[in-house]
Protein backbone atom coordinates (compact mmCIF):
# COMPACT_ATOMS: atom_id res chain seq x y z
CA UNK A 1 0.00 0.00 0.00
CA UNK A 2 1.18 3.66 -1.04
CA UNK A 3 2.08 5.44 2.10
CA UNK A 4 1.95 9.56 2.98
CA UNK A 5 5.15 9.87 3.10
CA UNK A 6 6.06 8.14 -0.45
CA UNK A 7 3.13 9.88 -2.06
CA UNK A 8 4.78 13.10 -0.95
CA UNK A 9 8.12 12.42 -1.83
CA UNK A 10 7.02 11.33 -5.32
CA UNK A 11 5.26 14.74 -5.65
CA UNK A 12 8.14 16.41 -4.08
CA UNK A 13 10.02 14.84 -7.43
CA UNK A 14 7.64 15.96 -9.82
CA UNK A 15 7.79 19.38 -8.54
CA UNK A 16 11.58 19.40 -8.44
CA UNK A 17 11.80 18.25 -12.27
CA UNK A 18 9.49 20.69 -13.23
CA UNK A 19 11.74 23.48 -11.55
CA UNK A 20 8.45 24.89 -9.47
CA UNK A 21 8.45 26.44 -5.78
CA UNK A 22 5.96 25.43 -3.51
CA UNK A 23 4.62 28.71 -4.38
CA UNK A 24 4.26 28.15 -8.05
CA UNK A 25 2.13 25.00 -7.77
CA UNK A 26 -0.04 27.01 -4.90
CA UNK A 27 -0.90 29.74 -7.29
CA UNK A 28 -1.16 27.13 -10.37
CA UNK A 29 -3.89 24.85 -7.87
CA UNK A 30 -5.67 27.42 -5.86
CA UNK A 31 -4.37 25.91 -2.60
CA UNK A 32 -1.87 27.37 -0.09
CA UNK A 33 1.58 26.19 0.14
CA UNK A 34 1.98 25.42 3.33
CA UNK A 35 -0.57 22.69 2.67
CA UNK A 36 1.51 21.40 -0.59
CA UNK A 37 4.26 21.43 1.88
CA UNK A 38 2.39 19.56 4.29
CA UNK A 39 1.25 16.17 2.23
CA UNK A 40 4.95 16.22 0.55
CA UNK A 41 6.82 16.06 3.68
CA UNK A 42 4.13 13.38 4.57
CA UNK A 43 2.63 14.86 7.26
CA UNK A 44 -0.96 14.93 5.70
CA UNK A 45 -2.94 13.16 3.19
CA UNK A 46 -4.51 15.03 0.29
CA UNK A 47 -7.94 14.44 -0.67
CA UNK A 48 -9.01 12.64 -4.17
CA UNK A 49 -9.76 16.50 -5.14
CA UNK A 50 -6.92 18.22 -3.56
CA UNK A 51 -4.47 15.56 -5.21
CA UNK A 52 -5.95 15.89 -8.82
CA UNK A 53 -5.27 19.86 -8.62
CA UNK A 54 -1.57 19.37 -8.13
CA UNK A 55 -1.38 17.05 -10.23
CA UNK A 56 -3.12 19.40 -12.52
CA UNK A 57 -0.58 21.69 -11.40
CA UNK A 58 2.33 20.24 -12.03
CA UNK A 59 1.44 18.49 -15.21
CA UNK A 60 1.13 14.75 -14.41
CA UNK A 61 -1.89 12.23 -13.98
CA UNK A 62 -2.67 12.10 -10.84
CA UNK A 63 -2.95 8.32 -11.43
CA UNK A 64 0.80 8.00 -12.08
CA UNK A 65 1.52 9.44 -8.84
CA UNK A 66 -0.27 6.66 -6.85
CA UNK A 67 0.50 3.94 -8.79
CA UNK A 68 1.91 0.81 -6.65
CA UNK A 69 5.08 -0.23 -8.21
CA UNK A 70 8.01 -2.26 -6.77
CA UNK A 71 11.04 -0.50 -7.01
CA UNK A 72 13.78 -3.00 -7.40
CA UNK A 73 16.19 -3.38 -4.76
CA UNK A 74 19.09 -3.09 -6.96
CA UNK A 75 20.23 -2.46 -10.59
CA UNK A 76 23.29 -4.26 -12.14
CA UNK A 77 24.97 -2.23 -14.94
CA UNK A 78 27.29 -4.41 -17.27
CA UNK A 79 30.65 -2.62 -18.35
CA UNK A 80 28.90 -3.13 -21.96
CA UNK A 81 25.43 -1.10 -21.04
CA UNK A 82 26.77 1.45 -20.33
CA UNK A 83 25.35 4.79 -21.89
CA UNK A 84 26.92 7.85 -23.11
CA UNK A 85 24.71 10.81 -23.35
CA UNK A 86 25.05 14.55 -24.51
CA UNK A 87 24.03 17.61 -22.46
CA UNK A 88 24.33 20.83 -22.39
CA UNK A 89 26.32 23.13 -20.04
CA UNK A 90 24.72 26.41 -19.16
CA UNK A 91 26.83 28.16 -22.18
CA UNK A 92 25.03 25.47 -24.68
CA UNK A 93 28.15 23.78 -25.02
CA UNK A 94 27.10 20.14 -25.56
CA UNK A 95 28.51 17.73 -23.30
CA UNK A 96 29.39 13.97 -23.42
CA UNK A 97 28.75 12.01 -20.03
CA UNK A 98 29.57 8.10 -19.67
CA UNK A 99 26.22 7.48 -17.18
CA UNK A 100 27.89 4.03 -15.41
CA UNK A 101 25.18 3.02 -13.05
CA UNK A 102 21.82 4.57 -14.22
CA UNK A 103 20.56 4.72 -11.09
CA UNK A 104 17.19 2.71 -9.42
CA UNK A 105 14.27 4.01 -10.51
CA UNK A 106 12.53 6.00 -8.02
CA UNK A 107 16.18 6.82 -6.69
CA UNK A 108 18.28 9.38 -5.94
CA UNK A 109 21.77 8.40 -7.44
CA UNK A 110 23.96 7.90 -10.06
CA UNK A 111 27.75 7.29 -10.92
CA UNK A 112 28.85 9.32 -14.10
CA UNK A 113 32.50 9.69 -15.33
CA UNK A 114 33.41 12.96 -18.12
CA UNK A 115 36.91 13.25 -19.32
CA UNK A 116 38.17 16.52 -20.86
CA UNK A 117 41.03 17.58 -22.82
CA UNK A 118 43.75 20.21 -21.77
CA UNK A 119 42.42 23.31 -21.09
CA UNK A 120 38.81 22.57 -22.03
CA UNK A 121 36.39 24.14 -19.68
CA UNK A 122 32.46 23.49 -18.86
CA UNK A 123 30.46 25.20 -17.07
CA UNK A 124 27.52 22.54 -15.07
CA UNK A 125 23.75 23.31 -14.63
CA UNK A 126 22.27 24.50 -11.48
CA UNK A 127 20.36 21.35 -9.88
CA UNK A 128 18.80 20.75 -6.67
CA UNK A 129 20.99 17.72 -5.49
CA UNK A 130 24.57 17.51 -4.33
CA UNK A 131 27.61 16.04 -6.07
CA UNK A 132 31.32 14.02 -4.95
CA UNK A 133 33.73 14.88 -7.28
CA UNK A 134 36.74 12.13 -7.75
CA UNK A 135 39.49 13.29 -10.16
CA UNK A 136 40.79 9.77 -11.46
CA UNK A 137 43.46 11.00 -14.06
CA UNK A 138 45.07 14.79 -14.65
CA UNK A 139 44.19 18.15 -12.99
CA UNK A 140 40.78 19.63 -12.81
CA UNK A 141 40.11 23.51 -11.05
CA UNK A 142 36.58 23.64 -9.32
CA UNK A 143 34.82 26.63 -9.38
CA UNK A 144 31.91 28.08 -8.00
CA UNK A 145 29.71 30.83 -9.13
CA UNK A 146 30.58 32.36 -5.31
CA UNK A 147 34.12 32.47 -6.74
CA UNK A 148 35.49 29.47 -4.19
CA UNK A 149 37.73 27.45 -6.32
CA UNK A 150 39.57 23.96 -5.51
CA UNK A 151 42.09 22.12 -7.59
CA UNK A 152 41.57 18.56 -7.44
CA UNK A 153 44.34 16.35 -8.81
CA UNK A 154 44.70 12.46 -9.01
CA UNK A 155 42.68 10.95 -6.25
CA UNK A 156 41.55 13.71 -5.03
CA UNK A 157 37.77 14.55 -3.99
CA UNK A 158 35.76 17.56 -3.50
CA UNK A 159 31.45 17.20 -2.20
CA UNK A 160 29.62 20.04 -2.69
CA UNK A 161 25.94 20.97 -3.48
CA UNK A 162 24.77 21.86 -6.90
CA UNK A 163 22.40 24.99 -6.02
CA UNK A 164 24.56 27.46 -8.24
CA UNK A 165 26.46 24.97 -10.48
CA UNK A 166 30.39 25.24 -10.74
CA UNK A 167 32.98 25.47 -13.31
CA UNK A 168 34.82 22.93 -14.06
CA UNK A 169 38.38 23.45 -16.28
CA UNK A 170 41.51 21.32 -17.08
CA UNK A 171 44.26 23.26 -15.94
CA UNK A 172 47.23 19.80 -17.02
CA UNK A 173 48.64 19.12 -19.93
CA UNK A 174 46.98 16.10 -20.73
CA UNK A 175 43.65 14.82 -20.40
CA UNK A 176 41.40 14.65 -16.81
CA UNK A 177 38.88 12.16 -16.37
CA UNK A 178 36.35 12.89 -13.20
CA UNK A 179 33.93 10.84 -11.66
CA UNK A 180 31.12 11.90 -10.37
CA UNK A 181 28.35 10.76 -7.18
CA UNK A 182 25.57 12.58 -8.09
CA UNK A 183 22.51 13.11 -5.73
CA UNK A 184 19.10 14.50 -6.87
CA UNK A 185 16.01 14.05 -7.26
CA UNK A 186 15.95 14.54 -10.89
CA UNK A 187 18.83 12.30 -11.99
CA UNK A 188 19.82 12.89 -15.79
CA UNK A 189 17.94 10.17 -18.07
CA UNK A 190 18.83 7.70 -20.78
Amino acid sequence: MLTKEELGRRLRMARFERGMTLKDVAARCGMSATHISEVERGKTSPTVGALQRISRALGVKSSSLVRETRVPLSKFTRFLERTKIFVADRDGKPLEIEILSPGIPGGLMQLLRRTSAPGETVTTPRVIGEVVLLCTKGMVRITSEGGESFVLREGDTLQRTMDDGYTETNIGEDAAEVMAIFVSPSLLTI
